[in-house]
């Protein structure tokens, strides 16, 4: 799919029907007042008139959530590429014949595309060297900050600037994907540097696009980037665990 037909698909959504929810999926509920975040799953759709829920229970605990109905809420589901969230209302609680909310049907919808090229911000240190052994850049392998990662490239930030735009380099970090540590080895292409200043010293960025990755490393980035991403929006911890 192309970027324009992301985007079309991206504008053609207007309403919670559209998105073609399926029952069960999961849903992440947000509480201001008392502050909570809460797990549960969607038990179906009445358009402009309410939301069914199973009742929420904390991800930690498993402990029921105790908020009152009128309660504002924000609502937060992921369905295919996109992260979906809302502002909705308890309308009711029910317990009989089994715990679930009705909530109000959501007015407008905040929708997040994840793309090929969605940037996530990371703090990683990487061991920069040469692609080709016989390549003379005698200040290599040396240490870096990843300070960005997406599906197509990173960027790293060195105290010098280091090679030419077109040169070719190996990237080795280590990565936390949930409560599983994965070494993560990829060949680059040097995009573009500059030199960003700072108070402190010269800080060079170097932007990097990853070259031909095999199966297992391509997957070990998607899922870094996803989880990352998941973070960024509030649907996982720092740790990459549930809320």
């Amino acid at each position: 799919m192309t970027l324009n037909q992301q985007q079309d698909q991206q504008d053609s959504v207007k309403t919670l029907a559209d998105l073609r929810l399926q029952i069960g999926e999961p849903v992440r509920i947000e509480v201001k007042a008392p502050r909570g975040r809460y797990n549960a799953k969607l038990l179906g759709y009445a358009e402009n008139a309410g939301v069914f829920i199973s009742a929420p229970v904390s991800g930690a605990s498993g402990s029921p959530a105790f908020v009152t109905e009128g309660s504002m809420v924000t609502v937060r589901m992921i369905t295919g590429n996109r992260i979906c969230s809302f502002q909705s209302k308890i309308l009711k609680e029910h317990d009989t014949p089994f715990s679930h909310w009705l909530l109000s049907y959501p007015r407008e919808l905040d929708l997040k595309l994840i793309r090929r090229h969605t940037r996530v911000p990371v703090k990683l240190m990487v061991s920069v060297d040469d692609h080709d052994e016989m390549a003379e850049h005698t200040d290599l392998p040396c240490s870096a900050l990843c300070v960005d990662m997406s599906l197509g490239g990173v960027c790293l930030q060195l105290p010098r600037a280091i090679g030419k735009v077109g040169d070719q380099f190996y990237l080795t970090t280590r990565v936390q994907i949930g409560d599983i540590e994965q070494v993560l080895l990829a060949p680059v292409e040097l995009c573009n540097q500059h030199n960003v200043g700072e108070e402190i010293g010269e800080i060079y960025n170097h932007g990097y696009k990853f070259l031909e990755l095999d199966e297992d490393t391509r997957l070990i980035i998607a899922a870094f980037v996803y989880q990352q991403f998941l973070i960024e929006t509030g649907n996982l911890d720092r740790s990459g665990q549930e809320l």
